[in-house]
């Protein structure tokens, strides 16, 4: 099957989105399919990625797209499913769902963001009668299903997580030389996750728990400069430091050495970086609410918290009592988390079917639709959609 992954951001921009669309198809390859990425940011040129947009205007880290770009896009991926990305502006990926939904080629929408902060896009969904397009709507969480299905007024939407190998990111229990702890965060420094009111809830532990742990902040994006005006103003003895972007084997050196991992926004739609510092074995504080809760149990695998100040009790706590960590984090070595790779992908294949019939079509009455089968818990979602 010939599967065509449509992302307005991809690679070399580094995110959520890009790195997760790359790894994607590229475990769709290995699986025999045939998957291609169909995107508007400019790179260099591979066999398995089409890229759009070449002197249309460039609207921040997007591009505005030429009338025709959904049909070109098509054609040039020659795609049997349309697995489209997007988040709360993607002019692209949009195209593209109207021209597949025109020419009745099966599609799957998955939503990377949390609509409930964007009500002009809830307004531009429902302008656009998309809650009639004749797709499969998917989030990446139950905490991003919600906004998405207010805006379809009501449509189903499943949950396809962002994938994982958590054997990739297990980590032996940490020797600490020392009794401070080391908490960590990875982000894009925007002001949607919150870096700065985090380096200021740090900064404050710090005068008020001086010498007690040290923190490393890594991450790249518009807000790392002024983060390290403000870390450089400070008083000198922090030990908190900004990495600024590492790759993946740089954070997962830096997990190894760390004892608590901190997700500060409200509005995380997924959180593949405090799943892999929970795969790692480091116990995650995050906000209640956000994606993060699909995998991180109050008490179990870490600790929820409803506001910055909430969090900020919560980490003096740990610094004041560490011993609450070592179960926590002997529980994150041993039980793996339920998100995989494995499940990702048999569900994608799942809701690929749902998205056929969605058209129409039955199971074998299309190409490769005839070999894909419905799997685990999607099983009531890929129905509910057909």
């Amino acid at each position: 099957m010939r599967i065509a992954h449509v992302t307005d951001v991809y690679l070399p921009r580094v995110g959520g989105i890009e790195l997760q669309v790359h790894d994607l198809a590229a475990r769709q390859r290995a699986a025999g399919h045939e998957a291609v990425v169909v995107t508007a940011t400019p790179g260099p040129g591979l066999e398995s990625v089409v890229r759009l947009g070449e002197g249309a205007l460039q609207l921040g880290t997007y591009r505005g797209m030429w009338p025709g770009s959904g049909r070109q896009a098509l054609a040039l991926s020659g795609a049997d499913v349309v697995h489209a990305h997007v988040s709360s502006f993607s002019p692209l990926a949009w195209a593209v769902c109207r021209a597949a939904a025109a020419r009745e080629v099966p599609t799957v929408v998955s939503v990377h963001s949390m609509w409930q902060d964007v009500p002009m896009f809830r307004h531009y969904v429902r302008l656009k009668g998309a809650a009639g397009w004749p797709v499969v709507w998917t989030a990446v969480s139950n905490a991003a299903v919600g906004g998405v299905q207010e805006a379809l007024h009501g449509a189903p939407v499943a949950v396809l997580p962002n994938g994982i190998d958590p054997a990739d990111w297990l980590l032996p229990a940490r020797r600490r030389g020392d009794d401070v702890l080391t908490f960590i965060s990875v982000m894009r420094m925007t002001r949607g996750k919150q870096p700065r009111d985090l380096l200021k809830t740090l900064l404050s532990l710090s005068a008020s728990r001086p010498g007690r742990f040290r923190a490393v902040l890594v991450g790249d994006g518009p807000l790392l400069p002024s983060l390290r005006r403000d870390l450089n103003a400070a008083a000198p003895g922090t030990g908190i430091r900004l990495t600024g972007a590492l790759d993946r084997s740089s954070i997962r050196l830096l997990l190894a050495r760390s004892d608590v991992y901190l997700a500060p926004s409200p509005r995380e739609s997924f959180g593949i970086a405090a799943l892999e510092a929970r795969s790692a074995g480091l116990p995650v504080v995050a906000r209640a609410g956000s994606g993060v809760a699909d995998f991180i149990r109050h008490g179990t695998e870490g600790w929820l918290v409803r506001s910055g100040d909430d969090l900020a009790r919560t980490v003096a706590g740990l610094l004041d009592e560490p011993g609450r960590l070592a179960a926590v984090a002997r529980h994150n070595r041993s039980v793996a988390p339920r998100i995989s790779w494995q499940t990702v992908l048999d569900s994608a294949d799942a809701l690929y079917a749902a998205a056929a019939r969605r058209i129409g079509l039955e199971p074998g009455e299309r190409g490769e639709f005839g070999e894909l089968a419905e799997f685990g818990e999607f099983r009531e979602f890929a129905g509910s959609a057909a």
